[in-house]
């Protein structure tokens, strides 16, 4: 849990700061921070589960 919490502060603070830097706006750059480490999450998690359907063969 300490591990997802760190991503997502991680990404909120990196998110936040380089929208602020473009924008110099406080609320657009607070709803980027926050939306940014859901769709990092969601996007995880849908590559996990396509990851999980693909069983490749070894290589010869």
């Amino acid at each position: 849990m300490a591990r997802k919490i760190k991503y997502a502060a991680t990404h909120f603070s990196i998110a936040f700061s380089m929208s602020y830097a473009v924008n110099q706006n406080v609320a657009i750059s607070a709803l980027v921070g926050i939306a940014e480490p859901f769709a990092f999450a969601l996007g995880r998690n849908v590559i996990r589960e396509t990851r999980v359907g693909l069983q490749l063969s070894p290589a010869a």
